[in-house]
This record gives C-alpha cells, sequence and structure tokens, in this order.
C-alpha cells in the first residue's frame, strides 16, 4: 500500500464493514445532525421513477461503510458517471504505449470506412488536430476541447443547446456560433471548430471517443475495465453492465420525458469483431460496487499493495440522474450515488468530502477484523 497513505486505511472484502461514526473519527453528534438534516429519496430526472427504494447511495471512510441510503445494491444506469472509465481508458491505452496523449488521434484511427460521412473521418477537416486529451476534458469537471457541439440529440434538433445542469434539462436558445447546424444529431455530429479553441460538455465526443479507444485497444472496452479496475477492486463482471451505442441510440423513451436524446450516435458499433461500449456513460451498477471506485479515488488510484490507476488518471463524475462517483483523498471518503436526490455534490469538480470538515475529530480506530495485511 502506498506509504502516503494512513496506516487505518483498509480495502473492503466481498462485503463492505460498516462502521460507526464515533470509529470513523467522527464527532457522532454532528455526524448525526448533518445525516438528519438531508432529504434523500429516489430522483425523476427525465421521467425516470425510482420511487420505493428504487435508488441507493453509500458513504465511506477509510474503506469502511459509514452510511448508506435507499438499497446500496439497487443497480441502474448512471448517465454520464461512465466519463470518469473513459478517463481511465485512455491513461491505460498510454501506459501500454498503443497512444499518445496529446497526439492526433488520425494517427491511431482515422475511421475510414467506418464512420458514416467523410467529414466525420479524424484526418480530415478540423480533426486533423483532434487530440485524445481534447475529448476526455480537463480533469475537474469533464469539460470538452473537441468542437462536438452537441449532449443531447433532442437539443440540437429543436436548435436548443444543453446548459449543463445536472438537476434537469435547461437549455439555452439556439447552439453555438462555431458550429453548423442542419437540424440532423447524426450528420452533425463532428469537429464543428479546430480542437482546443472552445469548451463545451459534448457527450457525442465522449461516443467519437470510445470508438477511437475500441480501435487502438481491439477489444471491447467493459473487459479492459473488468481485466485492469474493476476486477482487482472486487468489482465481478456480471454484477456491472456498459451498454453499447449501437443499443442505446435506438432507445427512443430513454427518458421518459426526453425523447430521442441520443440520435446523434452514429456507426461504427462494432470494430473488428469488438462492440463499441457507450462511452458517454449509461454504467448499470450499484452504490454498493461503485463506491468501490470511490475508494480507488480516495486512495489516490491505490487498491492494497496494487497501484490500479495512477493519481492523476482516476477521477470521480456526476451523471445527470442524480448518480454519481467521487473519493477525497484528504479524509479518505467516498460517496456513491445511484439515482439519488437530495444528495448534491458535484463529484467531478470538486474532490473532496461530502461530510463537512469540521465533523471530522480523528483518524478511524484500528479494526483488526477489517484490516489487510
Amino acid at each position: 500500500m502506498s506509504a502516503a497513505l494512513p496506516e487505518w486505511v483498509t480495502f473492503p472484502r466481498a462485503e463492505w464493514t460498516r462502521i460507526t461514526p464515533e470509529e470513523a473519527g467522527l464527532d457522532p453528534r454532528g455526524f448525526e445532525a448533518f445525516i438528519a438534516s438531508l432529504d434523500v429519496r429516489g430522483a425523476d430526472f427525465g421521467g425516470e421513477d425510482h420511487t420505493g427504494e428504487r435508488f441507493g447511495a453509500v458513504l465511506t471512510r477509510g474503506g469502511y461503510l459509514l452510511h448508506s441510503w435507499g438499497d446500496p445494491d439497487y443497480r441502474f444506469q448512471t448517465a454520464s458517471m461512465g466519463k470518469s472509465l473513459m478517463f481511465a481508458l485512455v491513461h491505460l491505452a498510454a501506459a501500454d504505449g498503443l497512444l499518445e496523449i496529446d497526439e492526433p488521434i488520425r494517427r491511431r484511427w482515422t475511421g475510414d470506412g467506418l464512420l458514416s460521412h467523410e467529414h466525420k473521418h479524424l484526418d480530415v477537416g478540423h480533426h486533423r488536430t483532434l487530440t485524445w486529451r481534447h475529448l476526455i476534458g480537463t480533469r475537474l469537471g469533464g469539460v470538452h476541447f473537441g468542437g462536438f457541439p452537441m449532449e443531447l440529440g433532442i437539443h440540437w434538433a429543436e436548435r436548443v443547446t444543453w446548459a449543463g445542469s445536472a438537476r434537469g434539462v435547461e437549455t439555452m436558445p439556439g447552439v453555438p456560433g462555431w458550429a453548423k447546424w442542419t437540424g440532423d444529431p447524426f450528420f452533425d455530429c463532428y469537429s464543428h471548430v479546430r480542437p482546443g479553441t472552445v469548451a463545451l460538455y459534448s457527450s457525442a465526443g465522449t461516443w467519437r471517443l470510445a470508438q477511437a479507444l475500441t480501435a487502438v485497444f481491439g477489444r471491447d472496452l467493459k473487459d479492459v475495465v473488468d481485466e485492469r479496475i474493476f476486477g482487482p477492486i472486487g468489482i465481478p463482471a456480471e454484477r456491472w453492465e456498459w451498454p453499447t451505442g449501437g443499443w442505446i441510440k435506438d432507445q427512443v423513451n430513454w427518458y421518459p420525458t426526453i425523447p430521442h436524446s441520443y440520435t446523434y450516435l452514429d456507426p461504427p458499433y462494432e470494430i473488428d469483431g469488438n462492440v463499441v461500449r457507450s462511452g458517454p456513460g449509461w454504467v448499470v451498477i450499484s452504490a454498493a460496487d461503485l463506491a468501490r471506485f470511490g475508494h480507488l479515488n480516495a486512495t489516490g488510484g491505490w487498491w492494497e499493495n496494487r497501484l490500479v490507476l495512477e493519481p492523476r488518471w482516476i477521477r470521480g463524475h456526476s451523471g445527470g440522474n442524480r448518480s454519481g462517483v467521487s473519493g477525497d483523498r484528504r479524509h479518505v471518503t467516498a460517496l456513491a450515488v445511484v439515482t439519488t436526490d437530495g444528495l448534491d455534490h458535484p463529484h467531478s469538480t470538486w474532490p473532496e468530502s461530502f461530510i463537512p470538515a469540521d465533523l471530522f475529530v480523528g483518524p478511524v480506530r484500528d479494526r483488526q477484523e477489517g484490516r489487510r495485511s
């Protein structure tokens, strides 16, 4: 284990070990008052129905379960949370020598003969300078610089722009002045401006990243995550799912009140026999398992005596349907949320503890039954 981690940090086995606030080094009365002040319930983003315990959230410290809401084992799609996996996958590909972060993507994959239109090819137009870093976004916030102007297809067709709210579907009138607009999200899914010159949150850009990464790995990206990230931290392959982009595009009512959301998801949906996962997000997972990835964030990428991901290439992310994951390295806490309202925490943009700082009064107590040697 990293020497930088406190000696009281542990790692969950098959199940999380629960501890009390006092054992977690917190002011117990203050923590209980903080919890009591929250109005936690199932979310309803885009018409989703998560009433009746069909939601879950988990709060941990030091590798122990501190508190949970709803059903921690409830599994549902977590919207944009999957972008945190894409961030890590780019690092793994770079570590394997499959790409260089700041090189043009066209050097590894152009999409020629696979993308639906020539103007989308990554060696044509503005794509010629499009790098991997442009599409993964900044470390905090996930803002993209690839020049892809879309977040939801229905908004593009209606000539409005997603305003970036994780609470609802707020939009701004019109489309970005630098973008060309035909009204067809499928046709318009490409870099409209020189990459690196404008910033806009865009799941459309992350879809192109998923295709390119599938090509350079030559593997199903879910298999890579299972082998390199989730497997080592105790999340079995059968306990989570990552829908394919080809399947998502056909889900007209994915969000009941926002139909036709992902009409920009264009081919290829399979590359060299490997399906292309929906890189923009929609990972189906429980809060109990997502909290393991949160704990990996909190330890700076360490799991027991193994560095699973380098600290600079691991981050949390929020999903618009009130899902998300984050880890705080100062106090070694993690928050994992699946379709749960009332737990406001901008995971990727504010990697600090969800717990108020004044409630930490000491380290986690030594619990030998939960420790690993």
